[in-house]
């Protein structure tokens, strides 16, 4: 069709893309904290682990552990992304100028 911009691929949905990523991997991370963290006391964790954490208190075990699970969570939505973006083995890419 004259006149139709067709956008690429690669660059169509970028900002959802990044929406969707982090928007999963937060509500993930929502849950991996409320379950983790309904068992697991921070104050315990700080003190079985390295001396460099010696100084954390409740809240920022809370939250180092929220961070955590999103890094965790946006590392995991992000390469489910890719793997859904590729084109299968095999899969001619289409020419450009054809529908």
């Amino acid at each position: 069709m004259p006149g139709v911009y067709i956008i690429p691929p690669a660059r169509r949905f970028v900002r959802m893309d990044v929406g969707i990523v982090l928007w999963t991997s937060f509500l993930a991370a929502c849950l991996a904290s409320l379950l983790f963290f309904a068992a697991v006391d921070p104050l315990l964790l700080r003190d079985a682990g390295p001396a460099a954490f010696r100084h954390i208190d409740r809240e920022e075990g809370y939250a180092l552990g929220f961070v955590f699970f999103w890094v965790i969570g946006s590392s995991a939505s992000a390469l489910t992304l890719l793997l859904l973006r590729m084109p299968p083995p095999g899969a001619e890419r289409p020419k450009s100028g054809t529908p």
